[in-house]
């Protein structure tokens, strides 16, 4: 597991896993689709991304393998609750693109993470996971 002391965004933005240990190479088959404004998914009080998340453990989410053999990438926005204790809850996929490809593989990933524990629990944290090239990386 990867570990990590300081806000989200900033401990991840070079993080990236290729897919699957696979050997093969990605071959793209349809244009990555632009990334959404996470922003205008949430409300002026919901936490973003690492705004006020600092993760202790997080391991990204692996490549479908089926999306990785078609060719297929994309991204999914998570909606979470952070308890006391830092432990995910309610972990859901908010939006995802193409729909019905990487939502599960997302919402597990997001389930196993663990947080510093906040001063009060969160609610509505919003996370972009891009699934590009092959490759699973927390948006920004």
């Amino acid at each position: 597991m990867k570990a990590c002391f300081v806000p989200l965004s900033l401990c991840v933005s070079s993080v990236f896993i290729s897919s699957c240990g696979s050997t093969t190479t990605f071959n793209p088959r349809s244009a990555y689709p632009p990334d959404p404004w996470v922003k205008g998914y949430s409300n002026p009080d919901d936490c973003i991304g690492g705004e006020k998340l600092a993760a202790i453990e997080f391991d990204l989410p692996s490549y479908p393998k089926s999306a990785f053999r078609n060719g297929q990438q994309g991204w999914a926005i998570i909606r979470l609750n952070v308890d006391a204790a830092g432990l995910t809850q309610n972990v859901k996929v908010e939006r995802s693109v193409p729909s019905g490809v990487f939502e599960t593989a997302s919402r597990k990933a997001v389930e196993a993470w663990r947080f510093q524990p906040p001063a009060k629990p969160l609610s509505d944290c919003r996370v972009l996971l891009r699934y590009r090239a092959g490759e699973a990386s927390l948006g920004g």
